[in-house]
């Protein structure tokens, strides 16, 4: 079985990170997350338009982010997040990363509205 995009860089951030968990992916619609991960059921949740749409360098970024929150078992961003985070990325290259993650989700949202419109126009068209 060929291995998925997503499976392929989780596997490389778990590996970066020495984690040996089990964790599993879901990728589904998401309204208000690009991802999440879930302690409880040890689950990563990553926005199914994230995937589709943002490169290796963005999805392999936002899956660190999150398996770094399950590796300092933490829901925030304190001193042992950002200490692991910066043993794979320099600040220069978080701040890079996370405004080209940023300007990706403002087209996101563009693009969502402007198919809403059009679909508005559409209809009342009929």
């Amino acid at each position: 079985m060929k291995i998925s995009r997503v499976e392929e860089l989780t596997n490389k951030a778990l590996n970066s990170l020495n984690i040996n968990d089990n964790i599993k992916i879901e990728i589904k619609p998401m309204k208000q997350e690009i991802a999440s991960f879930s302690f409880k059921t040890k689950t990563l949740r990553l926005n199914k338009y994230v995937v589709e749409n943002f490169d290796d360098e963005l999805l392999y970024y936002i899956i660190l982010h999150e398996l770094i929150h399950f590796k300092t078992n933490s829901l925030y961003h304190g001193i042992n997040f950002y200490k692991e985070l910066r043993n794979h990325f320099s600040e220069e290259q978080c701040n890079e990363i996370e405004l080209k993650i940023i300007q990706s989700v403002l087209k996101m949202h563009k693009i969502k509205k402007y198919k809403e419109q059009n679909q508005k126009l559409m209809e009342s068209n009929k």
